[in-house]
């Protein structure tokens, strides 16, 4: 397994031709003591999921669940002899700790569902990475076929690992029998404790219930604390049975090898099925329509460059929102035309060219679609200001146009495309999580309108954006002369200050009091309430 794991980066494929020989059908789960320590381990990462991340996504609680949850898999990875270092497992460590550390900065309210789906793919995607477990031994163009076993396959293939790991036990010294077995007692102990007190409560008929709560009262064990633990116990078994099936599947090499390199190259090579004639006339014909539709609407598609808008479109937000839609559709058609004609021709020879030429075209086209739907949308924001709605859009098309100049640049040099989407979407992702996007758009705003660049403000952006809001309202609250406007701004400031104004810095008690889902935004929140300025309003 040393060998293997060594070699991984540099190999992938040869890699997994030794897995598949060793065990084509997925190795035995066969534990030992540092499958039960990690089995525990997992517990409490399930525990602290439900309690920190399931139901709010919010707060320093997010960073910390994500740090111990990269530390303990690769720790227990490399104690399995299964980690592979390479250049890849880094990223994919930096970046899923980087997503974390963002939930310790800001809330991102505009991005929070982005946020959350990110974070647990690239969590996800970490193990399959580090572990080596990939059908090429690193991302690759079967990325989909690898996110099947990564969220799927692995994990529920090895959903029960978690509880056999408790044979690991007899693997270990004596030492490391009795410390673990006076852990887990205790902790049967005080789970037994704390299901079965309330029961013997009601049924008390004597002195237990006084005896009961002076122990409660010594060890100041809340009610509300016992209902939440109760409540995350529920969803603590399934979600640490499945970090610990995708780990310790990953580690052991069960349930991975079910997509083979070979196989999916087969597969591949079986789709190959057109004739090249048939594709060069097809995409012929669709460049060609596009040029003549380009053509025909010269001054519809290039007005937005000179900032003007073309005859018959009086409402910039129709004209811009025309354009952003014709970016979308054609761009995922152009997508759709070359993967379907680069992996269902027969290219040889001449053709191969003639293809890659047709590629090319498409791309540049698309290209210059992107470039002006782009124009487009900065015309849109140019009139109406910014927001979360028209800044994604900006960055999407970004992304595109990235990808459409990787496969221009594809047909000369052999590189993975879906590869390099993943990083580069990974990599735009995470620095916009990175630099609070809420507060960016509120400061851009306010900036114009202080300038006198944009005629107003839409209000309904700052509650959208919540605590990252403040600061900026202050200041058009102290600078502008409008007075209906200065009226909203003072009720938004109002209705922040009043959420937390009877918010303490720190709870007396940490567990369950909410104190997790803090970040630097609310205290910076909370240090506006002392300002004389926010405090008057």
């Amino acid at each position: 397994m040393e060998y293997m794991s060594m070699n991984m980066c540099e190999h992938g494929e040869q890699v997994h031709i030794i897995q598949e020989k060793i065990d084509p059908n997925g190795s035995q789960f066969k534990p030992d003591v540092n499958d039960f320590v990690f089995a525990v381990k997992a517990f409490v990462l399930g525990y602290f999921f439900s309690s920190w991340v399931l139901f709010s996504w919010q707060g320093w609680g997010v960073t910390a669940f994500t740090t111990v949850y990269l530390y303990s898999s690769s720790k227990y990875l490399s104690k399995k002899g299964a980690f592979v270092k390479s250049r890849e497992v880094r990223f994919w460590w930096i970046i899923t700790f980087l997503i974390g550390v963002s939930y310790a900065l800001w809330y991102n309210q505009g991005l929070a569902i982005i946020r959350g789906a990110f974070l647990f793919c690239s969590a996800v995607y970490y193990i399959i990475a580090a572990s080596g477990t990939a059908i090429m031994g690193k991302t690759g163009n079967f990325l989909m076929l690898d996110a099947i076993n990564a969220f799927l396959i692995i994990p529920f293939g090895n959903i029960l690992n978690q509880y056999v790991s408790f044979k690991g036990l007899r693997d270990g010294t004596d030492r490391h029998k009795k410390i673990l077995s006076i852990v887990i007692g205790l902790l049967l102990s005080v789970l037994l404790v704390l299901c079965l007190n309330p029961l013997l409560h009601r049924a008390d008929s004597g002195g237990f219930r006084i005896v009961s709560n002076f122990i409660t009262n010594v060890f100041t064990i809340p009610a509300d604390f016992l209902r939440l633990f109760y409540f995350h116990l529920i969803f603590t078994f399934p979600v640490a049975a499945y970090i610990y099936g995708l780990v310790s599947g990953a580690a052991h090499k069960k349930a991975t090898g079910i997509f083979k390199p070979e196989s999916a190259k087969k597969a591949a090579y079986v789709l190959r099925v057109m004739q090249p004639i048939t594709v060069h006339i097809a995409i012929g014909t669709v460049c060609g329509l596009y040029l003549l539709f380009i053509f025909c609407q010269l001054p519809y598609f290039f007005s937005a460059f000179s900032g003007n808008r073309p005859e018959g479109w009086l409402v910039y937000s129709e004209y811009a929102r025309q354009g952003f839609f014709e970016l979308c559709w054609i761009a995922t058609i152009n997508l759709f035309i070359i993967l379907l004609g680069n992996v269902m021709c027969k290219k040889d020879g001449s053709e191969r060219k003639l293809l890659k030429t047709y590629n090319i075209v498409l791309a540049l086209i698309t290209l210059v679609l992107i470039a002006t739907a782009f124009s487009k949308m900065a015309l849109y924001i140019n009139a109406y200001g910014l927001t979360m709605r028209r800044l994604l859009p900006c960055v999407f098309m970004v992304f595109l146009a990235a990808v459409f100049i990787a496969l221009m640049i594809l047909q000369k040099r052999m590189f993975s495309i879906m590869r390099f989407a993943l990083i580069l979407g990974a990599v735009m992702l995470c620095v916009l999580f990175l630099l609070n996007p809420d507060a960016l758009v509120i400061r851009y705003n306010t900036n114009r309108y202080i300038n006198g660049t944009l005629s107003e403000i839409d209000v309904d952006m700052l509650y959208n954006a919540g605590f990252a809001g403040i600061r900026s309202a202050i200041w058009v609250y102290d600078t502008s002369t409008d007075a209906d406007l200065k009226r909203a701004f003072a009720f938004y400031l109002q209705g922040r200050k009043e959420s937390i104004s009877n918010m303490p810095i720190w709870d007396s008690h940490l567990w369950g009091g909410g104190s997790n889902m803090r970040n630097l935004e609310l205290y910076q929140a909370l240090w506006a309430t002392y300002r004389r300025r926010f405090i008057n309003y």
